[in-house]
């Protein structure tokens, strides 16, 4: 049913015209004082563990806000760090930013950083918040953080089963890790917990600094026994950038744990996708900007988690994906 409104101006003149034998009365409304303050400018911090800034999570979070309004130049402007992949950096930039007294951080997957005071923070790509200290809980994260867990080292057992699914002749795996990051050693033991009943012996290499990862590397074969197992959502230590590169050159099979991989040659993928997260994220952050505190947004999820199949890739390294497994993918790159 469609209400039909009379204007405010309508309703005034004809009262004035009553009352003061008035023939004719224009009338101005004036909106509230507040409605005719400077229209606020918020600044946001983004801090990512990739290579550059603005990386998928960080551009959907963009476009994400972008939809409720938030228009950079306009109402909203963006300060961004990048850590590529090195978290020592994490300290320094997270301090350059909190310096500069943001309405807002936005932290993605190992760039995620506990003090950050009065600041309110939402996070994405972290793979369990609770375990490693960034929330009280999911339903009532407290303090002044909350965000989008992207159950990382959970879904590792699922994305090993699928790789085996995706290439039946795989025999070993190897699975590179930062021993010093929990999301990463609970994700290979989560691998570890479905290896042996897949047939797949798992090449566990933990390192510390990028240079350890070439000798495993170096021990890897082409020709569909041997694969790499990415548990990384982010770029620590640049182990998926180099893996790619790697396998790329010597037509070795990989499964990353982000669809971004997918997208420049990685043959599969099953996991959160990024960009969505970061647009996921945006509404939380809207909801902060607008007087809600974060302590009251639990935790979500991923909308989505996604089996992606690179076709070309499987072409290239002479791979021939069952069609069962074509079947169940939610997207494929022809």
């Amino acid at each position: 049913m469609k209400i039909q409104r009379c204007s405010f101006q309508s309703h005034v003149a004809l009262l004035l015209a009553l009352a003061g034998g008035l023939t004719f009365l224009t009338v101005s409304f004036h909106p509230p004082a507040a409605w005719g303050q400077a229209q606020k400018v918020f600044k946001i911090g983004v801090l990512t563990d990739g290579m550059v800034p603005w990386t998928s999570s960080a551009k959907g979070f963009q476009d994400g806000l972008r939809e409720f309004g938030y228009i950079e130049g306009k109402n909203v402007n963006f300060e961004a760090r990048a850590t590529q992949g090195d978290s020592s950096r994490l300290p320094k930039l997270a301090a350059e930013l909190l310096k500069s007294e943001p309405d807002l951080l936005f932290c993605i997957s190992d760039a995620c950083w506990r003090e950050t005071g009065r600041i309110p923070m939402v996070f994405t790509q972290v793979s369990d918040p609770v375990r490693i200290g960034l929330v009280a809980s999911i339903a009532r994260p407290g303090g002044n953080i909350t965000g989008i867990a992207n159950l990382g080292a959970d879904l590792a057992a699922k994305r090993l089963e699928l790789f085996k699914e995706t290439v039946p002749s795989l025999r070993r795996v190897l699975v590179t890790y930062d021993p010093r990051k929990r999301e990463e050693t609970e994700a290979v033991a989560s691998a570890r917990s479905v290896a042996r009943r897949l047939g797949l012996q798992l090449l566990e290499n933990p390192i510390k600094v990028p240079s350890e990862i070439e000798p495993a590397l170096a021990k890897l074969n082409e020709g569909g026994q041997d694969g790499i197992l990415i548990v990384q959502t982010g770029t620590n230590l640049n182990i998926p950038g180099r893996a790619l590169e790697v396998s790329t050159s010597n037509n070795l099979p990989t499964m990353y744990a982000a669809s971004f991989w997918s997208q420049f040659g990685a043959l599969a993928s099953y996991g959160p996708d990024q960009y969505a997260q970061g647009r996921q994220a945006a509404r939380l952050a809207h909801k902060i900007l607008t007087g809600t505190p974060p302590r009251e947004l639990p935790v979500e999820l991923p909308d989505r988690i996604e089996f992606i199949i690179n076709l070309k890739t499987a072409k290239r390294i002479g791979l021939q994906v069952p069609g069962v497994v074509l079947v169940r993918a939610d997207r494929v790159i022809n």
